[in-house]
Formats: C-alpha cells, sequence, structure tokens
C-alpha cells in the first residue's frame, strides 16, 4: 500500500494539537501525527514520537533524498517552514498538484469537539513556505 492511500482512511477526522491517532486526542491528528501514523504502519519510521522537523531530519539520516525544485510525485514528504532547520509543518503529495495534511486547528486546539480543522486534501500551491521535499 501507497503512504499517500493509507492516509486517505483520515480524511475527515479532526485536528488535534498533538494528536497521533490513538484515541488519546479523541482519535485526531496533528500535521505530524497523521504522517507518522502513516510511516509507522508502513515501517519505515521506527518512532511514533516526533516533529514535524523530526521527521524530516529521520528521514534524511534514514537515506531520503531532498529532489527539491522538481515537480513533486505520490508518497513524497513535503515540509513546510522557514527553511530546512526551522519546519513548521508536514504533509504528503497525492499527485503533483494535491496533498493530505492533518491541518486547520492551530496549536490551541486540544479538543476534537472544538478542532476548526480536520485530515484534509487540498493543493500544495496553497501554502507558499515549502522548504523540502523528501522522497525515497
Amino acid at each position: 500500500m501507497r503512504l499517500s492511500e493509507y492516509l486517505m482512511r483520515f480524511v475527515g477526522k479532526p485536528y488535534v494539537w498533538m494528536g497521533d491517532g490513538s484515541g488519546q486526542y479523541g482519535g485526531g491528528f496533528d500535521c505530524s501525527g497523521l504522517v507518522i501514523e502513516g510511516l509507522w504502519a508502513l515501517g519505515i519510521l521506527p518512532s511514533k514520537d516526533l516533529t514535524a522537523q523530526g521527521i524530516h531530519d529521520a528521514l534524511i539520516k534514514s537515506g531520503w533524498r531532498n529532489p527539491y525544485h522538481t515537480i513533486t510525485r505520490e508518497d513524497d514528504v513535503l515540509f513546510f517552514g522557514k527553511d530546512e532547520k526551522t519546519i513548521t509543518h508536514v504533509a504528503v503529495a497525492v499527485d503533483n498538484v494535491l496533498m493530505i495534511e492533518a491541518g486547520g486547528g492551530g496549536s490551541k486546539c486540544v479538543t476534537p469537539g472544538k478542532s476548526t480543522g480536520f485530515v484534509r486534501v487540498r493543493p500544495i500551491a496553497n501554502r507558499k513556505d515549502l522548504v523540502a521535499i523528501l522522497r525515497l
């Protein structure tokens, strides 16, 4: 199963800061929790406790490369922020136009009932702060 295909099963789940889908936070996800769930389930990451920056650094250490300035393709892991040392958001490419992400809730959103964000598919171009694209 492909990473993006696995993550599609969570579309519509609430965005919850620090959420990892476990039920501890009402079954919701934050951006890193969603991506970690997919990478862990597919045997790509051994740890489930990483930030967006931590995911980037772990994948680089595992041999993933950054073909930045290329067209994204399915299952690329996309990182957003100020630069590669200041990553604040992570998502997964569905194709060269769309990404799947947990977003829209913010760091104050800690319960699903109050969440305004969710796991969603939206255009990569909606974010202007893409700093890295990692792929195997």
